[in-house]
């Protein structure tokens, strides 16, 4: 192990494995070893159509990065620049690293959604295998035009390790994976507050935890969007709740916050 793996706490990081506080003992290492802002980490399993996001962490806004992580899931995983490596003809043996400037990006519509909106301008995808299955953690720079570029040498130094810490946790995630979607949301929102709220706003408070923003949701169930808004204030006032991060924590713990 060289010099560069005391600057980061690998201890804590491989304390963290399999446990919630993962995702937030990574970013932080993360942060620490090359710079970056945010980091996200994409399982790639060959028996499921799309990827798994194990988790989006760091310094983009929790909605955002949930809407993110979503329409990458669902849709604009399939324009990846990096798909070839982890599932095509160009991937291979061991790990790879990518450093790209934002601007590098062909495709526009993916640039917009996924990096512009978040304020990302420089990114580091670094790529391996676990347990036959492809795997990515991406690292964000965000826009400071006063910071310098993001670090890739760390990680060249210290990629097995870090690649062995990343394939651990991910065989813990998959034994305890929960499919974060629609049925399971709303089944948790209605085990925590179901009987405070009418089904128009629990349908309404499905979707803000699935990332949906008010002009999606009003066409997802074809009301307006003064009426989601009015849900909406609805929904937060009777479980005594302000923002959707509150709304989201109370989703994942199953229970009010009283």
């Amino acid at each position: 192990m060289t010099s560069t793996s005391q600057q980061w706490p690998v201890d804590q990081l491989i304390a963290s494995v399999g446990q919630r506080r993962f995702d937030q003992a990574l970013s932080h290492s993360m942060h620490r070893l090359t710079g970056a802002d945010h980091c996200v980490l994409v399982s790639y399993p060959s028996f499921k159509k799309n990827p798994y996001t194990l988790f989006s962490a760091g310094q983009i806004h929790t909605g955002l990065a949930q809407e993110c992580r979503r329409l990458y899931d669902e849709v604009y995983y399939e324009r990846d620049p990096n798909l070839a490596c982890l599932q095509g003809r160009e991937r291979k043996i061991g790990i790879q690293i990518r450093q790209q400037q934002v601007e590098e990006l062909d495709d526009r519509e993916y640039r917009h959604q996924l990096m512009d909106r978040c304020g990302i301008r420089e990114k580091i995808a670094f790529m391996g295998v676990s347990n036959g299955q492809p795997f990515c953690l991406n690292l964000y720079r965000l826009h400071e035009p006063s910071r310098r570029a993001l670090n890739a040498q760390p990680l060249e130094e210290n990629g097995a390790v870090l690649a062995a810490i990343l394939e651990r946790h991910i065989t813990f995630a998959g034994q305890q994976q929960v499919t974060f979607d629609f049925p399971w949301v709303m089944s948790r929102l209605q085990g925590a507050c179901g009987d405070l709220l009418t089904a128009r706003e629990l349908d309404v408070g499905a979707r803000i935890v699935l990332g949906y923003n008010s002009e999606a949701i009003a066409l997802d169930l074809g009301i307006s969007v003064n009426t989601v808004l009015t849900h909406r204030r609805h929904l937060y006032e009777k479980i005594g709740i302000g923002t959707q991060n509150q709304l989201f924590a109370l989703v994942v713990e199953g229970r009010l916050p009283f």
